[in-house]
């Protein structure tokens, strides 16, 4: 299984397939790894559906400081930031 760090690097490398991209996203949420799913949802250069698919992953997980902090974050996309309210 890979580590978070190599399963964050897989999402934001851009020639990675989308479907690699999703799948890390999924995995990351697996081993409920809050730092990196958040970090996912707050990088503006990630394309939106995967910033979506970390807002899931971190809902999945119940991980309600790391919504709490996007909610309120305004550097974040306003649709990413509505989804991650509780």
């Amino acid at each position: 299984m890979p580590s978070a760090s190599a399963l964050f690097q897989q999402i934001v490398t851009k020639s990675a397939p989308r479907e690699t991209r999703r799948e890390a996203i999924r995995e990351l949420g697996r081993l409920e790894a809050v730092t990196q799913l958040k970090t996912v949802t707050q990088t503006n250069g990630i394309h939106g559906v995967f910033r979506r698919d970390a807002v899931t992953e971190l809902k999945e997980i119940g991980a309600m400081e790391a919504l709490e902090t996007i909610a309120q974050d305004r550097a974040v996309d306003t649709g990413i930031r509505e989804q991650a309210r509780i």
